[in-house]
């Protein structure tokens, strides 16, 4: 990853947080939501020396007291948040590590944009928590790219916004298909476009889909940081 994008980046998770750019990664915050505005819940994420939490409304700051007497390494583990969304009767959505990828890996061509029928069927098949969780439910995606076989779509990429362009990849593949090796096919092509076009593709995945993570890699996506939430 080139400097000028990981620059960019320290200083795009400062700001959500609302602390210095540098603070970001060195230090232990706790601050109420600012760029997050109406979130119903907690937001954490941690690297290096780091860890940030983003507060809803109504959250005190004893939070932060709360924080400051763990070392970093032990809030750094899920199980430390496991622990403190129980004793507040929440639940926990993640861990989820989140890559980035600034070198266009090549489109590899061959597909076209699925029409809002074609979408509709491999929501069907695949089921709504596959769909949410590839991000084809975030309204809308700005860019799709999808695999046709035999004239039906079978796999599927999304781009929605990060930081106001679309770069933030999404993935589906229809459970018939699966393990043909398609899910890096429709990525790189959405990975490709969003690098050329806008200088950076993101992809998210919970720490437990192996699977996914190991395409990002595939792809040359670089992990950058892990954050969870709690609601």
């Amino acid at each position: 990853m080139q400097r000028q994008t990981e620059e960019y980046l320290h200083q795009w998770w400062a700001d959500r947080f609302g602390i210095e750019r540098s603070a970001v990664w060195a230090s232990v915050t706790a601050r109420p939501h600012g760029m997050l505005g109406d979130y119903p819940g907690f937001f954490v994420a941690w690297r290096d020396a780091g860890l940030h939490v983003s507060l809803p409304a109504g959250v005190g700051p004893g939070v932060e007291r709360e924080l400051a007497g763990h070392p970093v390494e032990d809030l750094q583990q899920p199980g430390f948040w496991h622990d403190f969304a129980a004793t507040r009767g929440i639940e926990v959505i993640g861990p989820s590590t989140h890559l980035y990828l600034d070198v266009d890996p090549g489109s590899g061509g061959g597909l076209r944009t699925p029409t809002v029928d074609e979408l509709a069927s491999l929501r069907a098949r695949a089921g709504d928590e596959d769909w949410r969780e590839s991000g084809f439910a975030d309204a809308p995606a700005d860019r799709t790219f999808g695999v046709h076989v035999d004239g039906l779509l079978v796999a599927a990429s999304n781009l929605n916004l990060f930081d106001g362009h679309p770069r933030d990849i999404g993935v589906l593949v229809a459970p018939e298909a699966r393990g043909r090796g398609l899910a890096p096919v429709v990525a790189r092509h959405a990975a490709s476009y969003a690098v050329r076009e806008h200088g950076l593709a993101r992809w998210g995945a919970r720490d437990t889909n192996l699977a996914s993570l190991a395409t990002a890699r595939r792809l040359g996506f670089e992990p950058f940081c892990t954050q969870l939430a709690m609601r």
